[in-house]
């Protein structure tokens, strides 16, 4: 049983309580965003959009490492949510962990097979990157294998 359900808060109020946080993101008031992504992860800690929207937030104030630890909660509650992998591989590619930024692309990019989530597009264009820089590091034959499996037999988008 969650909090919400304790304090009688129904499925539409909460999804009211989300849009108005993704509202606060949106026009670049963080910390407003926070507040209500926090409190709705305390009311119903089971679902990991709330958790990928406090990792966005940390993400757009630049927190790498407080959005790291956000996405990483949110995807052991939901290993697909495709936010969360994308908003991670950045991170981790940011940070320099390119294989392991590579793998978050390649599962959300699996995610999508028909190419049609504008996340998955945005995971192929951040790979690339990674595999460009993993190219002139020499190290590009060590994660082909695996962030190109079952590629050639996914239909391209040009």
């Amino acid at each position: 049983m969650t909090l919400a359900e304790l304090d009688g808060i129904s499925g539409p109020e909460m999804m009211e309580m989300a849009i108005t946080g993704f509202s606060m993101y949106e026009q670049g008031r963080y910390r407003e965003a926070r507040v209500i992504f926090e409190g709705l992860c305390a009311l119903d800690p089971t679902e990991s959009y709330y958790r990928t929207a406090i990792g966005a937030v940390f993400l757009a104030q630049e927190l790498l490492d407080e959005a790291l630890e956000q996405f990483d909660r949110a995807l052991k509650l939901n290993d697909k949510d495709s936010a969360a992998l994308v908003n991670r591989g950045e991170i981790r590619l940011r940070k320099g962990l390119l294989l392991d930024a590579a793998e978050d692309f390649k599962r959300a990019v699996d995610l999508d097979p028909e190419n049609k989530d504008p996340l998955s597009l945005r995971a192929r264009a951040l790979a690339a990157a990674a595999l460009e820089t993993l190219e002139k590091r020499g190290l590009a034959e060590n994660v082909l294998p695996k962030a190109n499996k079952g590629a050639a037999n996914k239909p391209s988008s040009r």
